[in-house]
């Protein structure tokens, strides 16, 4: 009887912790919806550019900038 509640304790644990990440990215993703028209979204690339990169967003990120700065 202790080894099973050794078991099932953790597992229910993390069960919950599951149920509820999926119940908060839910609750996100309705308030989102619900005021998109109140948030200022852009895009991050414009249509003319046709480069990839890679998902970066744009911005004034220089990764040689930090090997200076150290």
């Amino acid at each position: 009887m202790s080894t099973w509640l050794w078991i099932t304790l953790p597992l229910l644990f993390v069960v919950g912790l599951f149920v509820s990440a999926l119940k908060d990215t839910k609750q996100v993703e309705k308030s989102v919806q619900k005021n998109r028209d109140k948030m200022k979204l852009r895009e991050w690339k414009d249509e003319d550019e046709k480069e990839d990169d890679w998902g970066v967003p744009p911005g004034e990120y220089h990764p040689e900038d930090k090997k200076d700065r150290d």
